[in-house]
């Protein structure tokens, strides 16, 4: 392996966007980004470890000498500092704390206390919130004067006396108004309010839905505590697709950095599941052994059948998972949704049975074999465009991420289904 050059690898970084930083930290063998960090953190941009993803973020910060570590975290915003240290074991996190200033520490223990991936969490708390009465020019001399609030924004939240949110003017309308104008004058007052408690997918919705830029968190008085901003909700709902993608595909982890072993356990613990499922569907098999013996056509058409179930299942799945994730499907689209899945399945499946049928005809030479697999197939996909919608709007009203356990369930499903449905119709017109 070629040994690293450090002085070549610190010309690389410098410059860098902290993103691009980060991707090429963790590219490195561990060895190195241990040996680089160790020595050389002064070149990083601070705002690289908040780059840094999930699944290697703590290893790599461990790899950081515990003051280049504090340095580092009191260069970030306020945000991305209380995402990185909620990772932290209680004594690392009491050390780290310790030794960061008294405003900026009272603030990420204040963020600590609210629930993992709650907007109180997540939200920002630098943000410029004013009173309707403020004038542009009074708004502009005071942001000029004092060093307080945020460095960049997109809005001005306008709050009435008790710190509610009534409306918000856009930075760009205030730059074109006179000094004179009240921002009362220039706020829009439709206002879309985030609760502190809001999940991220609540949040997510909101800005896809109506087009946020940033919004208001408020707690349970509807009083102002802080905000968030589109580039973070880009980057969650990102993180939630990525999220959702590994889970479709039985990855509880991105395994792409890890070693072989640890990815290997991180997958064997799906396959055993899938392992258990396939020996359920064997045994739905073994039930008609003596039929298999009799007619080697039915073992040769059978993956056919659980085949196309699975593929159909897993498309309306996917389509649902998503649906769930962007809260498209309700109580008054339901029924609805599950009706027209069925009827997609079916029509597909009647298109698909004749095409098979005609296939084992000319292939076996049997009429009943190809009228076997043909109601098999008509059967197997509305049953499983059935499920596929049902599973995943299920498991999530059972509060379990319907990307997690959809799969293998879907999965069971549609194989023990398929075989069962084409072994006893076969079983039964063969015999006729």
């Amino acid at each position: 392996m070629t040994k690293l050059n450090k002085k070549l690898y610190i010309e690389s970084i410098k410059g860098l966007h902290p993103a691009d930083q980060a991707d090429k930290l963790e590219s490195l063998p561990t060895n190195d980004q241990s040996s680089i960090l160790k020595t050389h953190t002064k070149y990083f941009h601070p705002d690289f470890i908040a780059y840094l993803r999930e699944e290697n973020r703590d290893l790599i910060l461990e790899m950081i000498p515990n003051k280049q570590l504090v340095r580092l975290i009191q260069y970030l915003d306020l945000d991305d500092a209380v995402e990185i240290l909620s990772d932290f074991e209680t004594q690392e996190l009491v050390n780290i704390l310790s030794k960061l200033g008294t405003q900026q520490r009272e603030r990420i223990e204040e963020s600590l206390k609210y629930e993992e991936n709650s907007a109180g969490r997540l939200m920002n708390r630098d943000y410029l919130a004013v009173k309707s009465d403020t004038t542009v020019g009074g708004l502009i001399d005071n942001l000029r004067k004092t060093r307080r609030g945020p460095k960049d924004f997109y809005n001005v939240f306008i709050v009435d006396n008790n710190n509610i949110p009534i409306g918000y003017v856009p930075s760009g309308r205030i730059l074109r108004s006179k000094r004179s104008r009240k921002l009362k004058d220039l706020m829009f007052k439709n206002i879309h309010l985030i609760r502190y408690d809001n999940s991220i997918e609540d949040i997510a919705y909101s800005f896809r839905q109506y087009g946020l830029v940033s919004a208001p968190v408020v707690n349970d008085d509807n009083k102002m505590i802080g905000i968030m901003t589109v580039d973070d909700v880009v980057e969650i709902d990102h993180e939630e697709s990525e999220d959702d993608m590994r889970k479709l595909g039985g990855l509880f982890v991105n395994d792409f950095y890890k070693g072989t072993i640890t990815s290997a356990y991180s997958r064997f613990i799906w396959l055993g599941l899938n392992l258990l499922t396939a020996i359920l569907a064997s045994y739905v098999i073994d039930i008609y052994a003596d039929q298999l013996q009799q007619m080697i056509a039915i073992a040769v058409l059978m993956p056919i059948v659980a085949s196309m179930g699975g593929n159909a299942g897993t498309q309306a799945m996917t389509i649902y998972v998503r649906a769930i994730a962007t809260k498209d499907i309700n109580n008054s689209n339901y029924m609805s949704l599950i009706i027209k899945e069925f009827l997609i399945g079916s029509l597909n499946g009647l298109a698909l049975s004749l095409i098979m049928g005609m296939i084992t005809y000319y292939w076996f030479d049997s009429a009943n074999l190809a009228l076997a697999i043909s109601f098999a197939i008509l059967v197997n996909l509305g049953f499983a465009c059935l499920v596929g919608i049902i599973i995943p709007i299920t498991i999530n009203k059972l509060k379990i991420d319907p990307a997690l356990a959809s799969g293998i369930i879907l999965t069971t499903f549609t194989d023990v289904f398929g075989f069962l449905s084409f072994l006893s119709i076969a079983t039964y017109i063969l015999n006729l």
